[in-house]
């Protein structure tokens, strides 16, 4: 399958190109970037360095038709997938957009991003490409809303618990760091080294784009309207993402009886590991799996849920990859099964 790369050297971009040099039956074509138009990516990344790889070239939708691409990857910011969105909604092949620009209707997304949404219609079209819940409506989409990183940590631990109504959806509060990968490439004051080296930040309290993200995908799949509140933190790590759950049971179980309830859950799912050890972010690091683990205080009666994965991978690339896999028919975990890199 032919594959082109919008936004092809940002850090999302870069995951996807590894994985897809590591996947059997993807190929790359075309890397757009109408930044760095003309450049090779050996010259911009001296890792690539004996890598050949298609010269950069600027968005043109007749080039990637005469490329015969069969799938477009969007790994641009926020509020630059829009106008690409656009010039592709008539296009043939499938899209799957890696930045938030699908996956909240207009106004519910100019509520959240300093950006104009996409036209109502367009966005209706798109699937939430969060795989373990929505495989079968993935398999016949070919415009993909690809989940936020946060938004995947937090609803692969919630959704479980709100689909059998044994917690509280009104009481939700949630802590979640991420490395700095997760602030994208672009170089800010919060991501500078002498404001990130041995120092933790909290950013966006409250105010996280992911949590209308959480909310809305939550009552859609459950039928359960939740309210969250959401604190987010840089930590000085490259990539990784812990999100830490405190929720209200409903139910009385022990707290093995919860891992086993959560384990059950997720059998059938290759990429989601229930632990019965702490997390941590190197568990999943450099790998496409997520990491549950389940606690409860028998003091307060709360449950807390730790989900753990990589924001570049199960958080971007590694579930567009997955994605991609079931749009085109190949197994899910096709080019996705490499362990972490822990070390």
């Amino acid at each position: 399958m032919k594959c082109t790369i919008v936004g092809a050297t940002g850090y999302a971009a870069i995951e996807l190109i590894r994985l897809i040099e590591l996947h059997p039956h993807l190929e790359i074509v075309s890397l757009i970037s109408d930044s760095q138009t003309d450049q090779e990516m050996n010259q911009l990344y001296s890792f690539m360095n004996k890598k050949q790889f298609p010269i950069l070239t600027a968005f043109s939708l007749q080039q990637i038709k005469a490329d015969e691409t069969d799938l477009l990857f969007l790994a641009t910011p926020s509020g630059i997938s829009t106008k690409y969105l656009k010039q592709l909604q008539d296009w043939k092949g499938t899209v799957i957009d890696l930045s938030g620009d699908l996956r909240l209707e207009k106004a519910l997304y100019e509520e959240w991003y300093p950006h104009e949404g996409v036209d109502s219609d367009l966005q209706k079209k798109a699937t939430y490409g969060l795989t373990e819940w929505k495989r079968d409506q993935i398999k016949d989409s070919r415009l993909i809303a690809n989940p936020g990183c946060y938004a995947t940590a937090v609803l692969l631990g919630l959704l479980p618990l709100l689909e059998e109504h044994v917690i509280d959806p009104s009481q939700i509060v949630i802590h979640a760091s991420s490395g700095l990968s997760g602030a994208g490439k672009t170089l800010t004051e919060q991501t500078h080294h002498v404001r990130s080296s041995e120092n933790i930040r909290l950013y966006k309290m409250n105010h996280h784009q992911h949590i209308p993200e959480i909310e809305s995908i939550a009552e859609e799949i459950t039928g359960q309207k939740i309210t969250v509140s959401l604190a987010t933190y840089l930590v000085p790590l490259n990539r990784g993402i812990m999100a830490t759950m405190t929720l209200q049971p409903l139910v009385e179980k022990t707290e093995a009886q919860w891992r086993t309830w959560f384990s059950e859950k997720y059998k059938e799912e290759p990429f989601i590991r229930v632990g019965q050890t702490d997390p941590e972010i190197k568990s999943a690091a450099g790998s496409n799996y997520c990491d549950l683990s389940v606690y409860l205080d028998t003091r307060t009666g709360r449950l807390t849920v730790v989900s753990v994965l990589d924001n570049m991978q199960k958080g971007a690339a590694g579930q567009a990859i997955q994605n991609a896999n079931l749009i085109s028919g190949y197994p899910e975990t096709l080019g996705l099964t490499q362990q972490p890199f822990f070390i």
